[in-house]
Formats: C-alpha cells, structure tokens, sequence
C-alpha cells in the first residue's frame, strides 16, 4: 500500500532560497552516529528518511516519515536553506523548488540507455523492490497529487518502463498522468511503456512492498502481467485527465487571485464576517462567497477556501480604537482587528478669524469653554468625555452645522457623524457608532408624556458614559462594541428632553443670535472648503488645556441647565410643592384621613394623590419627588423603614418643612425615634380614619 501521505512544511521567510548539499549529506538530527538523535527522534514518531538526490549524489532534499499516535503516517520535506543576506545556511521543513529529482537519481543515471526502469508509487515499495536486485526502481516525493511535480526526462532513456500503481484509483490515475508526461510533453515513445494491471485477487491499496497474494515472485509478477500501454484505453483517460488539468490550471489561478485577495481580508470571529482592510468594510460571510462567485473553486466558496489558509489574517473582535496601533492587536487575551484611521488634515500654521469670530458669535463668554472642549476631544481621540455639551437655539441658520462640520472635517470625516437625527440615535439598531469618535446629534425633541419623555432621556445616557454599547443590525450577529465616541446635542427647544436637576452628563447652553444673512456666511464657507480645516487643526493641536479633569467629572452647571431641569420636572411637581408648602391636600398637619407628620410612604402618597385630589401620575414620579424634596436619615439613606401596628414595614422618606427652626425640630424629633415610634407618628389619625372622595366612595390609607 502507498506510503506516500501529505508533505509537512512550515513557511520560512523569504531571505532564504533552498540550495543543493554535500555528498550524502543530511540534516544533523538524521545524524545517528549520535545515540541521543536516533532515541529523541523515536520519542517524536520518526520510522525512517528518505534521501533524494542530484546525478552526483548531492542531496537535494530528505523526506522524513513519522508515525503518529493514531496509527496514520506523515511525511516532512527537509531541504538546505540559504540565506540571501548573509550566507548563513540551514535545513528546514521546507520544500524543495519544483521541478524535483525523483529517487534514486544517481543510479538511474548511471545504468540508463540499457535498463528496464520500474515506477512504484512511494518511497517504501520502491526501497523494498530494490532491496531485491533487479531491475532499476524509482518512485517521486510528495505523493500522488504530486506527481507531475518531479523531473522525469532521466525515465526516457530507459529501454522499457513499467509503470506500477498501487492498487487504487489516485494509483492508477497517477501512473496514467505520468505516461501522458512522458508521451506528450517528453516525446517518450509510448511502445516503450508498460503498465501493471490487477484482478480481484489483490487487496486495495496493494503495493510491491506488500506479500503477493497467491506467493508469486514480485519479479515475475512484473515482469509478465504487465500490458503495452499503447493497448489501453488510454485516450479517453488523457482526455479526461486534459480537462482536469485545465479544471486544475485555472483552480490554481483562482487560487493565487484568493490568496492576494486574502492579504486584504481579516475574518471576524465574533461576526462571522470578513473585514476588507483596504476599504474597511465588513462583509457577512455569504455575501463574501457571493461577491466572488466567480473564484469559487469545487464547492468551495471563496471565504471558504480563505479560511481554509493558515495564512488568513483572524481576529476575535473589531474596534475603533485611536489609542492602539491598526491592524491586528491583542488586549487582555482577545484578539482584535483595530480599524481606526487618523485624520487625514495636516495642520498649518494659519489665521483662524473665521473660527474665532464664529465661536464668540455663538457663545459670548463660553467661547473659550467650548474651544476648550474641542481641543481636548481631538488631542485625546480614543478619550470618553463623561458628559455632552447640549446646544439650544430657537433661531436657525446662526452656524451650528458650520462649526461642528468644521470640527468633522479636522477629526477626519470616517471618524465623524456630524448630522445624525435623534431618533435614529436612539433606535434599535445604533451601528451608527461604529467607528464614529465624535457624532453629531441634530433635532433633539421628544414630545410625549413626561413618562415617555423620561424613558427615552435616559436611552442617550449610557452613549455618553458607558465603555461598551451592545451593536444590534438587521440579519447580523449583535455584539458589544467599545464605546470611543464623544456627542454633541443639538435642539431648538429648550424642552427638547428630560434633564434632572441631579444630572452630571450635560453642558447646556442656550444661544441667543440672530439670523446672518447670506454675505456673511459666503467667506466662511469658501474657508471653511479651503484653508479651514488645516488652520483649526493646528490651532487644537497646539491649545493648551487648562483642566483635564474637567473632562472626566460632572458636566458643569450653568444656569441653562437650571432652567431646563426646572422645565423638565412633571406637573405634579409644581402641584405636590404647592400643597407641601401650604400644608394642603396630603400634606395637611392635622387632616380627617391621616395626620401628616413629615413622613411619606410611596403607595399612601400614590393612593392619596390619585384617587383622594384626582391627580394622574406615577408611583415612579412620587418617588422621584421624594427623593429631591426629603432630607436623608442618619445613616445617609434617603428612606427608613418603620414599624406600624398591625405588622408591616414600609419605607417613608423624611419631608421637611422649609422654615429653618421647624425643619431642624422635626429632624432631631424624627431621627431619635424607634422604628415603632415612627410607625405610631406615621399612622396617626384623626377621628374618622380613611378619607373620602367627592363620590363618597372611602378609601383604605393602609401603606404596605
């Protein structure tokens, strides 16, 4: 049976060429003049080698046979290598240039013209033919695929040639490419060659260095049941093994086309898609098999085959990260394909009136904050900013999509979303962020209810702070992408969207100007398309920051923001602070239904709120307006759990009255209490316990 398997070889740098060696010369490790080779060997599966010469018995290559732990064998190809700088030489698992030597080179040289020559297939039955003494033996490296791969002009000067294959159909097929070689491309005459044909008494895959079946001679076996090739059917096979060839030529073109393809591409694990390096694209793996339909080779599509390449570039996962080299990198044992790409401005050293003139326009006495913002966003690309300036001007056309287009242009437009519309921003699939590092986003407004209108507020939060944002896209794998992206906000509403007086993520600034007509703005386009870009590039480059850990703190409050968090608040706000501050409604000190003693539990002010004075709101907005109005406890909590009569425990914030000698008595009052105490104080009532709305109907003011 055929002892030919596929060659082992690793890829060595191209600084080194394979060269011819000495007489008989073999790598050092094949040395077993030294017992400790021959035993390091044995423990790493070697069996035996091979050596393949030139016609002077130079070594040209070593074919190394193993045996592995399964009991399949493997073949490595040795050859001597020289480096092309240097001199230096050195053997390794590499293969030998094409076209090779086939075996036993030197003594087919030598007894050519006269001999019978026999073409097995493997190094194995050629050395157990040969071993007898007979006739010349030869066979080729690499194994059957391989076998047009060798020189074999030396076969043609022997009288007779019989081609022996082993018993299968890559054997046979083999043998048959060869006596085409030699027929048509050699100018062998085809009456010179004999092939071994066997019938059923042979087992699969029998080769000369098996036992013969019925315990004939392997000599006369040879010698007498071999045919003249010329009386095979050997047409219809050459034409076949023609198209094949042809198949296999352009296989081979496709190749090498998916191979320099593939030096452009990087698989994404993570995303089972392929990453254009040059163009920066990703393409799900289909889709890639589709757009190069036509390199398709077999079944095999063209991402496919790439993956199939060890060369192909992989990673785990992409980013967009200023901070780390491009190209493949490694970050806390995950592989990443970092995609980033610098600015392409180059700043010069220019006038910036334009810049400076807009920014004073703008922004008055904040234009250096402002200027101060973008500065540090460009220096720090990669940098997360922990808030968000937030620009509102009822007046249009005053420059905003100038300036920040201008900022855009200098960060690098691939780097930059600087037109993006709210509600895009904040829908279920933000890939918009991929690859952004500073975006734009233009018509701030929400319009629903408050509730609404808080939920949705909050959506932008976590753009604005968290590291890693969860990717979701229509027909692709979701997954989590760091978050290098800074944003702008722009509205003409100054109650655009929820902000809380408690909110550190926004910078707001209310613009006051007026409309410019179109004379103004003609210069600063042309500018903005020329010298622009360069000149503020430049100028950011170089500004100095005055605090950079403005950047990484709250947002800092201005009076805008006060104004818009006030605007912000829910109607019953107003409402509840009304009736606190005139110790009405639910707030009454000495009331029917319950006293009100500075303590409110969430489900009794709820119950009172809506059903008792038929206010519409949530338990969520009460508990909101607690949270802002209550004083905290002792030990730092907004809310205390108490102890009422009839067993339960509920939580009551602490509500105290604005006048400074009443808050301060109420709060040491409170604050020494026993949780039974509080229960007591909470659950007073007057004569008539429950209260009672206009319909008569009488409500419960159990708090659980």
């Amino acid at each position: 049976m055929s002892t030919t398997g596929p060659i082992q070889t690793k890829k060595i740098s191209a600084n080194w060429e394979a060269i011819v060696g000495d007489l008989n010369e073999v790598p050092s490790t094949f040395d077993f003049s030294k017992e400790n080779n021959i035993r390091q060997k044995g423990k790493k599966g070697y069996e035996t080698h091979y050596t393949y010469t030139n016609e002077d018995g130079n070594t040209c290559f070593v074919v190394e046979r193993k045996k592995k732990s399964d009991g399949s064998k493997t073949f490595t190809l040795h050859s001597k290598q020289r480096h092309k700088g240097n001199s230096q030489t050195r053997w390794a698992a590499q293969k030998y240039p094409q076209p090779r030597p086939i075996y036993n080179l030197r003594d087919l040289y030598l007894d050519r013209f006269k001999q019978k020559l026999v073409i097995v297939e493997g190094e194995k039955a050629c050395e157990a033919y040969s071993k007898k003494r007979l006739l010349k033996c030869t066979t080729w490296s690499c194994g059957a695929y391989a076998v047009l791969e060798n020189d074999w002009k030396i076969a043609t000067q022997y009288n007779e040639i019989i081609l022996c294959p082993d018993n299968d159909k890559n054997g046979e097929l083999a043998m048959h490419k060869l006596a085409r070689h030699l027929v048509k491309d050699l100018d062998c005459d085809i009456n010179k060659i004999k092939i071994i044909t066997y019938d059923g008494s042979f087992p699969d895959g029998w080769d000369v260095a098996d036992p013969m079946p019925n315990g004939e001679d392997t000599h006369s076996f040879l010698s007498t049941k071999n045919m003249p090739y010329a009386d095979f059917d050997y047409e219809s096979i050459w034409n076949e093994i023609e198209t094949k060839t042809e198949k296999k030529e352009i296989n081979q073109e496709k190749s090498q086309r998916l191979l320099q393809l593939g030096e452009d591409c990087c698989y994404i694990e993570e995303l089972n898609e392929m990453l254009r390096l040059s163009t920066d694209t990703l393409v799900p793996l289909p889709h890639f098999n589709n757009m190069y339909s036509y390199l398709k080779i077999g079944q095999k599509g063209a991402g496919t085959y790439l993956l199939e390449q060890e060369s192909t570039k992989r990673a785990n996962k992409f980013i967009y990260h200023p901070k780390f080299p491009k190209g493949i990198i490694e970050l806390d044992g995950v592989t990443y394909a970092n995609r980033f790409r610098g600015p392409n401005i180059i700043g010069k050293n220019l006038p910036i009136d334009h810049w400076e003139e807009q920014l004073n326009y703008m922004f008055g006495e904040d234009a250096d904050f402002v200027e101060q913002y973008f500065a540090y966003i460009y220096q720090n690309m990669g940098e997360k900013v922990m808030w968000a300036p937030m620009w509102i001007s009822e007046q249009r056309g005053i420059g905003k999509n100038w300036l920040t287009l201008l900022v855009a242009k200098v960060m690098g437009m691939h780097n930059c979303r600087p037109n993006l519309k709210f509600k895009n921003v904040i829908s279920r699939f933000p890939d918009w962020i991929i690859g952004a590092q500073f975006a734009v986003i233009n018509e701030v407004f929400i319009k629903n209810k408050h509730d609404t209108k808080m939920e949705m507020s909050e959506e932008i939060k976590d753009l604005i702070t968290e590291p890693f944002i969860h990717i979701e896209q229509k027909f692709r794998r979701s997954f989590d992408y760091f978050n290098t992206c800074n944003l702008l906000l722009i509205s003409n509403f100054l109650n655009c969207m929820y902000v809380n007086n408690e909110e550190r993520r926004y910078w707001i600034k209310v613009m006051n100007c007026h409309y410019q007509p179109r004379d103004y703005w003609i210069p600063k386009w042309k500018w903005l398309e020329t010298d622009g870009p360069a000149a503020v590039a430049h100028h950011l480059k170089n500004l100095q920051i005055k605090d950079k850990g403005l950047y990484k703190d709250r947002a800092p409050k201005t009076s805008d923001f006060t104004e818009m968090a006030a605007n912000s608040e829910h109607p019953i706000f107003r409402w509840l602070d009304q009736q606190f501050e005139e110790e009405s409604g639910p707030f009454k000190r000495e009331n029917r239904w319950k006293n009100f003693n500075y303590l409110a539990g969430i489900t009794w002010l709820h119950t009172a709120v809506t059903k008792g004075y038929a206010q519409e709101c949530s338990q969520d907005i009460l508990k909101d307006w607690c949270k802002r109005r209550g004083t905290r406890w002792l030990d730092g909590q907004m809310t205390r759990q108490i102890r009422m009569n009839d067993g339960t425990r509920p939580r009551v914030y602490m509500i105290l009255p604005k006048e400074k000698e009443a808050k301060a008595y109420w709060y040491n009052h409170l604050t020494t209490k026993t949780e039974t105490e509080l229960g007591n104080i909470y659950g007073q009532k007057a004569e008539n316990s429950g209260f009672i709305k206009t319909d008569g109907t009488t409500y419960a003011n159990k708090d659980d």
